[in-house]
């Protein structure tokens, strides 16, 4: 994360690394560059910029077309969840 932008805007770069103790399940993929950028945009708004360069090494054009961008918006969801703040009642 990066946190210190200009306009209150914050960052988060992710990127493969090898891990000895990681399973491998399926095909491995490997994310070259993953970036996503968060600014705010009016009251409670923000607007969230995502640029990826993944190798998913032999996925059929298909599979982009009917599974990626589900995996996309479960990744946005699981970010935005993780900003949220429960309130005691």
């Amino acid at each position: 994360w990066a946190t210190d932008l200009p306009k209150g805007a914050c960052a988060l770069v992710c990127t493969s690394v090898d891990h000895e103790g990681a399973p491998v399940v399926g095909v491995r993929a490997n994310v070259l560059t993953s970036r996503y950028y968060i600014e705010p945009c009016g009251s409670n708004k923000s607007r969230l910029t995502h640029i990826s360069r993944i190798d998913c090494r032999g996925r059929f054009p298909e599979w982009y077309n009917k599974l990626y961008g589900h995996l996309c918006a479960a990744e946005v969801a699981r970010i935005r969840d993780s900003f949220t703040v429960s309130m005691d009642k």
